[in-house]
């Protein structure tokens, strides 16, 4: 059964290879009492997957406190803060021991009054039994025994403060998903933003990602060899035609507020003690609007305690989720090495049937 949700989680991150070229089959409509829903219907859904152990740890609250290299991702204006060179790497384990993993490493440094940062993005599926009609048990001698559906993202950040208070950041992407011999191809755009009221230690961000056109998915697979009759004597090729998707354009705006250890936190402002408190509203064209609540404790910047809740707000979700899915918890340390800081974060989300997400992330020279 885990397995089953897996592969159907997996379907809903790839929903852009759906060919069009195969068997058209029956139209499920709905019922007068339930509605339309709009999940799985962009292409490069991995983009929807956080990066970064921090950020996975309070429920993906993050978008107004993204910092370092993985606030390329979340929020590129988070590194138009940053002093010096800082680079990422995470690596997601993806439901649990079933091979499907989700890597992201970034750097960035300083550059033109801001800074400039590089990210990569990598989703794969893991080795998948192939079949096909000739070879139902699989093993076709033509094209090997397995096969992995693959997903990439290769960014340019770039990140500045326009004043005291506020900070501005772009990113642009090249995006590719799909199969050996089939994969579509985007470009996507994003557009941050994060604003210190300098009240109450409240900060406000905002983040509009990705923006772009749609693609349809190409390549080998998606042509076949068709004989002319004979007083025409060769062969042509053509190719199906395939549905085009969108990406996955999503809206996130956060509410950040130091309730301990800020300069103008809202309980008390000094101490060697912090705490931070997050919230996340994310709206989806591919989703209902979601909500996450994030809570991170600090002592003396070296030690990190975290928690949150994600709420997904499908429809029918009170139907086979309860209260603890999607609840995340984590920690992490850093520590001096050579003049920056060394960070090391783990983190830990319950999903339910499909049992866990743990995310291991190292940052040097993050904030």
């Amino acid at each position: 059964m885990r397995r089953t949700l897996a592969l159907i989680a997996m379907g809903l991150l790839v929903s852009g290879g759906e060919l069009a070229a195969q068997r058209q089959g029956t139209f499920l409509l709905p019922t007068p009492d339930e509605g339309t829903t709009r999940v799985a219907a962009r292409g490069a859904n991995f983009l929807e997957i956080g990066v970064g152990a921090r950020a996975a740890a309070l429920g993906g609250a993050f978008t107004g406190l993204a910092s370092g290299a993985t606030a390329m991702y979340w929020n590129p204006a988070g590194i138009g803060s940053m002093d010096g060179f800082t680079a990422a790497f995470t690596r997601t384990a993806l439901f649990d021991d079933l091979d499907i993993t989700h890597d992201f490493a970034a750097a960035a440094i300083p550059f033109a009054g801001g800074a400039i940062g590089f990210s990569f993005i990598s989703l794969s599926s893991g080795d998948i039994p192939r079949t096909d009609e000739l070879f139902p048990a699989g093993n076709n001698p033509a094209f090997g025994g397995v096969f992995d559906w693959s997903s990439t993202a290769i960014g340019l950040h770039y990140g500045r403060r326009l004043t005291d208070r506020l900070q501005v950041g772009f990113s642009g992407r090249v995006i590719s998903e799909g199969l050996d011999g089939a994969t579509a191809n985007w470009w996507g755009v994003d557009f941050g933003t994060i604003f210190n009221t300098g009240l109450y230690g409240i900060t406000l961000g905002a983040v509009l990602a990705n923006i772009g056109p749609s693609a349809a998915i190409n390549g080998t697979l998606v042509q076949r060899r068709v004989e002319t009759p004979e007083a025409f004597p060769t062969d042509a090729v053509v190719e199906f035609a395939t549905v085009s998707y969108q990406l996955p354009t999503t809206f996130r705006f956060s509410v950040l507020t130091s309730l301990v250890g800020g300069a103008d936190a809202l309980l008390s402002p000094s101490g060697s003690s912090t705490l931070d408190l997050a919230v996340d509203l994310n709206d989806g064209v591919d989703t209902d609007l979601q909500t996450a609540v994030g809570l991170e404790y600090g002592f003396r910047n070296l030690v990190f305690l975290r928690g949150g809740k994600r709420f997904v707000n499908e429809a029918r979700d009170e139907d086979f989720r309860g209260f603890s899915d999607f609840l995340s918890f984590g920690g992490g340390i850093r520590l001096p090495v050579f003049g920056r800081m060394l960070s090391f974060d783990y983190a830990y989300t319950d999903m339910g049937e499909l049992q866990n997400v743990q995310v291991f992330s190292f940052e040097l020279g993050g904030n």
